[in-house]
């Protein structure tokens, strides 16, 4: 009998520290599993690019807006002045895809009618600027190129069978931005307006204050001066200091890059049109400054 009893014993010691050693072992690599889970998922979390954001200011005697059509036939330019934000921010698509995208944000662009008038054409608005979302387009061009597209004339006091679809191209070159974009009437409106905008925005202010396409000496004199009696409006000597030496976009050229990028390297059809349009402005140069409204 006292051999049964031990041998029972035995085995039930046995047995617990079997199941002693099976936590010990066992909760350790539970532990480890999870924390290398978390790891990859932080990792994973962690490898997401940031979003970023860059304020623009627009270079007033370089962007124009273009208003085509009514029942006269009106064809009118008009300066556009303004500011606006430019977000890219990246989109996790389940699983593991990133999709990089872009929006406008806090838009304030205007065409006023002429010097003189207080009245001015609500751009951003026009556009609808800060709903539209753009993609990435795969040109493999020297620069960056957004496309936008959705709809204008958003407001309420439009139907919806008015409003005109928008298609609009952001081009990223260092601190600068060039913008092309266009509005286009259903078939079936005959008497409405259509938009063409074209502009030049660069991240601050520009230092070339005397609008002669290059930051230089001339320039220096000009803000120095306007330092001194207190004006804030130039860009400041610091600008200055950090975009010496720096020359403005030629529109013309941007136009030939930006339709040269659409026209070979663009993944999908649809926008072959606009980039035999952009050429056609180059070729013809309608976007004259003297017929500008305003200039």
């Amino acid at each position: 009998m006292r051999a049964f009893v031990a041998e029972r014993a035995f085995v039930a010691r046995r047995a617990f520290s079997a199941r002693r050693a099976f936590k010990v072992t066992t909760l350790p690599l539970l532990v480890l599993a999870t924390l290398v889970a978390t790891a990859q998922v932080g990792a994973q979390v962690g490898a997401q690019p940031p979003d970023r954001l860059d304020s623009y200011r627009i270079v007033p005697r370089k962007s124009e807006l273009r208003q085509t059509g009514g029942f006269a036939g009106v064809d009118q330019r008009f300066r556009v002045q303004g500011t606006y934000d430019f977000v890219g921010e990246w989109i996790n698509d389940p699983p593991t895809t990133l999709r990089h995208q872009a929006r406008f944000d806090n838009a304030d662009l205007m065409a006023p009618l002429g010097p003189m008038l207080p009245a001015f054409i609500d751009v951003d608005d026009l556009f609808n600027l800060d709903n539209l979302t753009g993609e990435l387009l795969p040109l493999g061009a020297p620069f960056d190129v957004y496309r936008f597209r959705g709809l204008a004339n958003t407001s309420s006091a439009t139907s919806p069978l008015e409003q005109s679809s928008v298609e609009l191209y952001a081009a990223l070159l260092g601190p600068w931005m060039y913008v092309y974009g266009q509005t286009t009437q259903p078939p079936w409106v005959a008497d409405g307006f259509e938009y063409e905008l074209r502009l030049l925005a660069r991240t601050g202010r520009s230092a070339d204050t005397n609008e002669d396409g290059v930051v230089d000496a001339a320039d220096y004199t000009l803000i120095f001066d306007a330092a001194a009696v207190g004006n804030a409006l130039l860009p400041s000597l610091a600008d200055w200091s950090a975009q010496y030496g720096e020359v403005v976009p030629d529109m013309d050229v941007m136009d030939a890059q930006l339709g040269a990028a659409l026209a070979t390297g663009l993944a999908v059809p649809e926008p072959a049109a606009l980039a035999v349009a952009m050429f056609a402005l180059v070729v013809s140069g309608p976007w004259r400054t003297s017929q500008t409204a305003g200039a």
